[in-house]
């Protein structure tokens, strides 16, 4: 809902830090994580770190694990990060995290530092708080000139939770930029085996293929051993 995405991001009032005032259609909104919580069925606990343009600073995370854990032998701490020095399986996972749980247009190259945050606590089995996560991100989008309005499916639940009439609305189904297609995974380094039509990364050769079908028969996100609240997130944040 195109007009209504515009008119619930344009209405934004002087928002707290741990709540969100707008008004859409004459209805007032006012969101707080417990009841974002509420309406996307997730978990309401984990760390609440966040910074839009720099490293979060708490005591129980270290940069430099982080960027160690991402990158490997690619490994720096510096002011830019970019997917293609990723794991190839976090490569993948990079693109969820940039799409569905932070989502941004374009530059999928760039891992920011609050996505880099956000992969390594997954990764490592650790909590988030995402309902705050949610809102602290639109909070910044909508701060921004020219930046794409996040959350399209969320914003249609948290309307139709507060009893904004959607009738008569005009409606888009899923963009193809939305979707994770083939050539985005060729450009990630996979490749599609043709006989089990499987993907598997690229350097992979005809006699290891077989050991790589079952971790990549459904995308990467499977060998990172996410948690099932995890993956619960990823399938709520996500176009049904």
């Amino acid at each position: 809902y195109p007009d209504l995405m515009e008119e619930f991001y344009a209405n934004f009032l002087d928002n707290s830090v741990v709540n969100l005032f707008t008004r859409v259609k004459h209805r007032d909104i006012d969101l707080e994580s417990s009841t974002l919580t509420s309406i996307l069925s997730i978990p309401n606990y984990g760390t609440r770190g966040w910074s839009h343009r720099d490293w979060v600073v708490e005591d129980s995370f270290n940069r430099e694990e982080c960027v160690h854990l991402l990158f490997r032998e690619n490994a720096q701490v510096v002011e830019k990060m970019y997917s293609r020095n990723l794991r190839l399986d976090y490569r993948f996972f990079h693109r969820a995290v940039s799409t569905h749980i932070l989502p941004k247009t374009s530059v999928y190259d760039e891992v920011t530092h609050m996505e880099a945050f956000t992969m390594f606590h997954i990764i490592m089995g650790r909590r988030i708080y995402v309902p705050m996560l949610i809102l602290k991100h639109m909070k910044a989008m909508q701060a921004r000139e020219n930046a794409r309005l996040p959350y399209g499916n969320v914003v249609t639940k948290i309307l139709m939770h507060f009893h904004v009439v959607l009738d008569g609305e005009v409606h888009y189904a899923l963009q193809n930029t939305d979707k994770l297609g083939k050539g985005t995974l060729r450009r990630m380094g996979f490749k599609k085996y043709r006989r089990l039509g499987t993907w598997i990364p690229k350097e992979a050769n005809h006699m290891t293929s077989l050991s790589l079908m079952a971790p990549l028969a459904t995308p990467p996100m499977t060998s990172l051993s996410l948690q099932p609240s995890h993956l619960l997130l990823v399938q709520h944040l996500h176009h049904h």
